[in-house]
């Protein structure tokens, strides 16, 4: 049986993520396949983020279409045709983007080396940039393969994995004592948001404590009463240490559209 170039790196992604922090390769078995040595796959390299409709209203996008660019790839094609943090991808030559997932479907089914044309959303304008699609090697295993497979077999080596564009998994924290859903910051999105360090909100609950006093999506929370905020486990261990079990309520100082400010939020009881 022959798959497809682009079959074998969704069946090896879903293996490489499944294994957490130490990638695994897949079995023997699911790599008997037949395909050319040393292919190539196209990239972009850009890390995207489906949007729901709490944070198209948080960056003022309207419809929730298309795919937030979280990271762009130092030297990548992306980065070369003027991609940025913070651009909503649109379009794909034509195509409307629907998901992180159709979109590494659309680039892994383009030639390497051709020109596409991207429309993106930015400060509020529609834009267009032409990418043309870089190349994300695979050489054969053989010996080198670490004895996977017969060592005259032309099979993908897993190890460039970080060069193509697959879905990319993000953790996000829900901390139900607030009622939102946040996530870390790393140092491009803490550029764009004007901030040197905190933790982006996501999404707010309507009816939860941080709702009810105007915390939104698109917020950057970086401290919570008298601790500066590094990640969401600093807000949940602020709120569970034994001294701080008892508040009635909490400040949370925050920057929104590159401006800060300070908000006191209500707590329910029996925090921790």
């Amino acid at each position: 049986m022959r798959l497809s170039l682009s079959c074998v790196i969704l069946a090896a992604a879903t293996c490489f993520l499944a294994g957490g922090l130490a990638a695994q390769y897949p079995s023997p078995n699911q790599l008997l396949v037949v395909m050319q040595p040393r292919a190539a796959v196209s990239y972009l390299g850009v890390r995207v983020s489906d949007i729901d409709s709490n944070r198209a209203k948080a960056i003022h996008l309207g419809d929730a279409a298309g795919v937030e660019v979280m990271r762009v790839e130092e030297g990548s094609p992306a980065e070369d045709a003027g991609i940025r943090t913070g651009d909503v991808l649109l379009s794909y030559n034509g195509e409307a983007i629907v998901g992180t997932q159709q979109l590494g479907r659309l680039v892994a089914e383009t030639p390497v080396g051709r020109k596409i044309k991207l429309q993106y959303w930015r400060t509020g304008k529609t834009q267009a940039a032409f990418v043309t699609t870089g190349s994300a090697h695979f050489a054969g295993f053989g010996a080198a393969g670490g004895g996977m497979g017969r060592a005259d077999q032309d099979l993908p080596d897993l190890r460039g994995f970080s060069m193509v564009d697959i879905p990319d998994p993000l953790l996000i924290w829900k901390n139900a004592a607030l009622g939102i859903v946040c996530e870390s910051l790393d140092s491009q999105l803490a550029q764009y948001f004007g901030v040197k360090q905190g933790v982006l909100v996501r999404s707010v609950d309507e009816n939860s404590p941080a709702g009810k006093s105007g915390i939104r999506a698109g917020d950057v929370i970086t401290a919570i009463g008298d601790r500066a905020v590094t990640n969401p486990r600093d807000v949940s261990s602020y709120l569970r240490m034994e001294r701080h079990r008892t508040l009635k309520s909490v400040s949370i100082e925050l920057t929104r559209e590159h401006k800060s400010m300070t908000l006191k939020i209500p707590l329910p009881d029996g925090l921790g």
